[in-house]
């Protein structure tokens, strides 16, 4: 700054030094912007999971410091569908998007409520609010949310065999009904989680093809899952093991299908049986002992 001092300083010197008042009122902006992105002033609870036809409220929380609300809006991928605009009548407008249907008298600038959502509403959902003047922030947070067909039937398991010889490898086999996202299988042993041998997602046979050409709904998936365990002495309490598999979606799904395992081995008579029998093959042997004595008996006073 002296070097100025030296010319026809006045001019220059009012020139440089309010370019530097401008460069520090950037870096001041950016420093807020910063402090305002550290503390995270926007949040969102978007449900992950959801049944078809469910009503769904997602939730936008802000807290911008005090700062003036210009717009809250709402995304379903790159698409806008729902925007708040408080300094205008009417507040709301909602945008056409295939598949979502907002339920107007009910969302506000904070929650945004989807009636009868259907598969194809899957996807991630961002809401981005923008402060007003003089900063005019905007902020952003997204989540993912899936809309499922529940399924209704159980997994079906089988086994290779039910009666097990102690050390036999069994083998067996899971498969949980159709869904999207499929379901996810887990194995149990007498209760304690066990490792598959294979896990893999499969179209269902009956799948209509030409009718999920012309829809948009994600085709269906049935899950098979295969296990093979070494079955011990130590699996059997009271000649009985009981081995399970788990079919889940989420937390709106889940079934369990369980198969009662006995024990192969050789089981002793009961002692009341043998103790019986060999009391009546004692008597017989004591009349007959005494029958035999009588006729010879009777055989010698005869002559």
């Amino acid at each position: 700054m002296c070097c100025f001092l030296q010319g026809v300083g006045g001019f220059l010197l009012l020139v440089f030094v309010f370019g530097g008042i401008s460069d520090t009122s950037a870096e001041r902006s950016e420093r807020r912007q910063e402090k305002h992105q550290e503390k995270r002033p926007v949040s969102v609870v978007i449900p992950t999971a959801v049944k078809r036809l469910d009503t769904v409220t997602l939730q936008c929380n802000y807290n911008l410091s005090g700062e003036p609300i210009y717009t809250v809006k709402w995304y379903k991928g790159p698409k806008e569908f729902y925007r708040y605009i408080p300094k205008e009548l009417p507040n709301v407008q909602v945008f056409a998007l295939p598949g979502i249907t907002v339920d107007e008298l009910k969302s506000t600038h904070k929650n945004l409520v989807l009636k009868n959502v259907q598969p194809e509403v899957t996807g991630r959902y961002k809401c981005e609010v923008s402060s007003d003047a003089p900063n005019f922030y905007t902020y952003m947070q997204s989540g993912y949310m899936y809309v499922i067909d529940v399924p209704v039937e159980d997994p079906i398991l089988r086994t290779d065999k039910e009666i097990l010889d102690t050390g036999y490898r069994l083998k067996g086999n899971c498969s949980a009904p159709a869904s999207w996202p499929p379901a996810n299988i887990t194995w149990l042993l007498n209760g304690k989680p066990i490792n598959y041998t294979y896990q893999e997602r499969v179209q269902p046979r009956d799948y209509n093809m030409k009718a999920s050409a012309t829809s948009n709904k994600r085709i269906p998936l049935v899950t098979v899952s295969g296990v093979e365990v070494a079955i011990d002495e130590s699996h059997f309490h009271g000649g009985k093991a009981r081995i399970s598999c788990v079919a889940s979606v989420f937390h709106l799904y889940r079934r369990e299908k369980s198969v009662v395992l006995d024990e192969d081995r050789p089981r002793p008579r009961p002692s009341s049986v043998l103790g019986n029998r060999d009391s009546n093959s004692g008597t017989s042997k004591y009349f007959s002992i005494i029958f035999y004595s009588i006729t010879t008996q009777i055989l010698l006073f005869s002559r």
